[in-house]
């Protein structure tokens, strides 16, 4: 699981981190294209049975659970089952929540209030089915659907009952049958299995801690239910990356790392996706997701062109910045790459020959003083901005003769239709209305 190249980067980190924020316990790992290359804990799964934390040990995940019932919702919205510009009322016919939409729900921006109304947090315990759909008439919109983000729990709460009733079983068993069982993660359960940690507490005046009770959300728990170990939730973040087509497709997988709404509206460096959180560095985006629940801390990191996780895991409740050190193992992951953890994969070789009609739609292209170069590869006609390469990439397909569709990238849906000389010379371009010449004056 470890190798040489990886421990002498990452080893080390999770007792560092361990000693450091003095936590019970901290297990952590990085894995690449489906496969762990490191994991590590350190500390206390129990101090007072002095049980040792291992890799192995489960712990609570907290709000990572969304990313479960996020890709259970899209994959319903991509076969079909429903829609997710629908308002919730279209599926759960007598809930008035200010109609937000399915997508918003799912990126925090449906205009709801934070929690399910009742007393779950000084309970800690979840409402019922019967209980929550009676909550619901009790909750009061913070502000109108799709104007800002507001993280909202209830909002999770509300999408496993739109599961349920257009599944007619409840969200749990869904994201069990089709996720859990077919991933092989039998160590991610919604009770916490022999193996578990206990969750403890820092103690604000002196140097320990206090164990924390276990809550038991019930049907809110497809926010934060769920426990897991550091190996699963390494191949769950694979699959988010697109590494398990046959169970997440790649529909899927594209739709909940599309941005929907941003967190910082000046810097634009963070945003949520459908179910992810979005973060920008420079030019790499990456996804990912945090969990908190009493007595537990979690985080995820996925680099989705190269099919990077991270994890890190610990057991309390505050104080343990899991979320910076699993940012920093993906940093480094992803900055100084172990060679031994790629595959060379099959040679290179040219893709198929641009055809006849496309040849003369190549090269540059000018439009409002802005240059666009127009490039054949891998069998489709693509453009890119001349001053911005990397950020501005569009694949076409062809719809007939001289007319294409932006497929993917920039100005995606929008239509391209070429203009010809008499000899065939294409001599205009017209992409979204705009004109595209070969001379930039």
């Amino acid at each position: 699981m470890n190798s040489d190249q990886d421990d002498q980067r990452f080893t080390g980190r999770a007792r560092a981190f361990q000693r450091r924020d003095t936590v019970p316990a901290v297990v952590a790992g990085v894995g690449r294209a489906g496969t762990p290359v490191w994991t590590e804990a350190a500390g206390w799964a129990d101090l007072a049975a002095e049980r040792v934390a291992q890799p192995s040990t489960q712990l609570r995940i907290g709000s990572i659970t969304k990313t479960f019932t996020a890709a259970v919702v899209v994959d319903l919205a991509v076969r079909g089952a429903l829609d997710l510009d629908e308002p919730v009322e279209a599926y759960l016919p007598g809930v008035d929540l200010g109609r937000p939409r399915l997508r918003q729900l799912l990126a925090h921006c449906g205009g709801l209030q934070r929690e399910v109304p009742g007393p779950m947090w000084s309970s800690m315990r979840g409402p019922d089915a019967t209980e929550l759909i009676k909550a619901l008439g009790q909750a009061v919109p913070v502000d109108r659907p799709g104007v800002r983000l507001h993280y909202s729990n209830l909002g999770y709460a509300v999408l496993g009952q739109v599961v349920a009733a257009v599944t007619g079983q409840d969200c749990r068993t869904v994201i069990d049958a089709q996720l859990l069982a077919p991933l092989g993660l039998s160590d991610t359960t919604w009770q916490p299995t022999a193996r578990a940690a206990v969750g403890y507490r820092k103690d604000p005046y002196r140097d320990g801690v206090h164990v924390e009770p276990v809550m038991d959300q019930d049907t809110v728990g497809v926010g934060g239910q769920l426990w897991s170990t550091v190996g699963d939730l390494l191949t769950w973040g694979d699959a988010l990356a697109g590494g398990a087509p046959q169970v997440l497709s790649e529909a899927v997988v594209e739709a909940m790392h599309t941005a929907q709404v941003m967190v910082d509206t000046v810097s634009w460096t963070q945003g949520w996706g459908l179910g992810l959180i979005l973060t920008r560095r420079g030019e790499r985006v990456t996804a990912g997701h945090t969990g908190a629940m009493p007595g537990f801390a979690a985080a995820m990191g996925i680099d989705r062109p190269t099919r990077t996780v991270t994890v890190a895991l610990a057991n309390l409740t505050r104080g343990a910045d899991v979320a910076g050190l699993s940012a920093e193992l993906l940093e480094e992951a992803l900055t100084a790459p172990a060679p031994s953890a790629f595959s060379a994969g099959e040679p290179w070789r040219p893709g198929p020959p641009c055809p006849a009609e496309a040849d003369t739609t190549l090269g540059r292209w000018w439009c409002e003083a802005e240059e666009t170069i127009f490039t054949w590869y891998a069998g489709s006609l693509h453009a890119h901005l001349a001053a911005a390469p990397g950020a501005t990439r569009t694949r076409f397909e062809r719809l007939g003769p001289d007319s294409y569709q932006a497929a993917e990238g920039r100005l995606r849906g929008e239509w391209l239709v070429v203009e010809r000389d008499p000899d065939g010379t294409a001599r205009q371009l017209t992409w979204a209305t705009y004109p595209y010449t070969r001379d930039p004056r």
